[in-house]
């Protein structure tokens, strides 16, 4: 019963995350004109993130779609919370973006973290221009070399992506 409801939470959960998504564009696309910076994690406005791989990449579609997902670390299995997502354009790889993430991104995350948050990045990139993202062929995260877990702060995080074969 107990993991009937959990299951219920998450779907819930889900529902509501998707129905903040056009809320958060408009907050995204409107910040605040010059909101004090604290000393937590929260405080950046923007996530440097740094894309590289050993392969030699062929890019025939430049457009990529990169998303932040927050998730309570003490939760196993609890869903990820979708923070923000943009799209870039990128001729050739490695490359370096700024990804900006909402000053209050820690209370965006459903359920409510009783803890420290943990936070990733995914790439949608259909770099092979076939009409369809995440392929064979596609541009990828490189998740054999490492979790592209990130963390909210003015450090630049190391991405690493693959072809997917």
């Amino acid at each position: 019963m107990r993991n009937h409801l959990l299951l219920f939470m998450a779907a819930g959960a889900l529902t509501l995350s998707s129905c903040n998504k056009t809320e958060k564009k408009t907050t995204d696309a409107n910040p605040p004109a010059s909101a004090p910076a604290t000393a937590t994690e929260s405080s950046s406005d923007n996530l440097k993130i740094e894309f590289s791989g050993t392969e030699n990449f062929t890019i025939k579609n430049p457009k990529l779609k990169v998303s932040l997902y927050g998730v309570d670390e003490a939760l196993a299995d609890a869903p990820a919370t979708l923070i923000t997502e943009k799209e870039y354009e990128e001729k050739s790889v490695p490359f370096t973006i700024d990804l900006p993430v909402p000053k209050d991104a820690a209370s965006k995350i459903n359920p409510k973290p009783a803890g420290p948050a943990k936070y990733y990045v995914t790439v949608s990139w259909d770099s092979d221009g076939n009409g369809k993202a995440g392929e064979k062929g596609d541009i990828f995260i490189d998740y054999d070399k490492a979790f592209p877990n990130v963390k909210l702060n003015n450090e630049t995080q190391k991405i690493y992506l693959k072809i997917l074969k």
